[in-house]
């Protein structure tokens, strides 16, 4: 049976709006579900329902919100796994059969490597795992999918280490790697859900591109009509120093752990789940890209 309903956590957040649009522009029929204290604006599209749920996220509560949903998507931060392992747990009792968690990742959060830089990947791994767990025991009546996406390009030029404004940049070791824009995110999301049967119990990895460090710099300043002074970095001493900040409490040198985490290990081209031709999504314009991103940031 195809996937018809969907139930949205986290509608209004980072990925979020371009999951719902996606979502609504390929015929779903969505419910987000949104928390008792939430004060975010609830104007969405025509045809989108809303329910509510007490921000405890009790199990009790969510089976009966969950019953007739046919999936259950979650874009809230992906740090909240206790929260997700209770929408897991009612989504099985209500039958739900696909369940897509707060994965969307900048690079494999099972990488050793990852995990030992950014706690973040351990929860994102330890819920894998749980939900892996889950679908063994319903046997098959309840399934899963992880979208990993990269670094999200569209979303804060900072986050990348370009700052269009001061037509300045940074790079570290100058790879390829993988980057998604938030719509490619929601497409992903949203052909997961109308293609059930292959995209099951796996992570799959998706993008809008594969470039260097560079060749985003120089769509940047092609966009901007500039050249960007760029300051090259050390990737091995840029990771010494971020990781001394981090165990200091610095909430910057997590961010910047995970930009060089992308940068230097998020090639998904190689993967054996690289699921573009599987969800039958295409690559985008860089270049088109990158001016988005310079009109919305200059």
């Amino acid at each position: 049976m195809p996937i018809k309903n969907v139930c949205l956590l986290g509608a209004n957040g980072t990925v979020g709006p371009a999951v719902l649009d996606a979502l609504v522009k390929d015929g779903f029929t969505v419910t987000v579900l949104r928390r008792a204290s939430s004060k975010s604006p609830s104007d969405y599209p025509s045809g989108v329902k809303t329910a509510e749920v007490d921000d405890a996220f009790k199990v009790e509560d969510l089976v009966p919100i969950f019953k007739g949903q046919d999936a259950v998507v979650v874009t809230i931060k992906g740090t909240q796994v206790d929260i997700q392992k209770r929408l897991a747990d009612a989504a099985v009792q209500a039958g739900v059969r696909r369940f897509i968690p707060a994965d969307f990742g900048s690079v494999d959060s099972s990488s050793e490597h990852a995990q030992e830089c950014v706690p973040l990947f351990k929860h994102k791994t330890e819920l894998r795992s749980y939900l892996t767990k889950l679908a063994e025991e319903s046997k098959e009546d309840f399934t899963w999918s992880s979208v990993v996406c990269g670094h999200f390009f569209d979303w804060d030029p900072a986050f990348l280490h370009v700052w269009p404004k001061e037509k300045r940049a940074e790079i570290v070791k100058n790879l390829k790697a993988s980057y998604s824009t938030l719509a490619q995110v929601g497409r992903a999301t949203s052909r997961i859900l109308q293609r059930p049967e292959v995209t099951a119990n796996r992570v799959l990895f998706v993008q809008s591109f594969c470039v260097t460090q560079l060749d985003i710099v120089q769509a940047f300043g092609r966009a901007s009509d500039a050249e960007y002074e760029i300051n090259w970095l050390d990737d091995e001493s840029y990771e010494r120093q971020q990781m001394i900040k981090r165990d200091e409490g610095d909430k910057e040198a997590l961010e910047n752990l995970v930009w060089l985490l992308g940068a230097v290990e998020g090639n998904w081209e190689m993967r054996d789940d690289f699921a573009m031709e599987r969800l039958g999504l295409e690559d985008e314009s860089l270049d088109e890209a990158a001016k988005a991103v310079v009109k919305k940031h200059s």
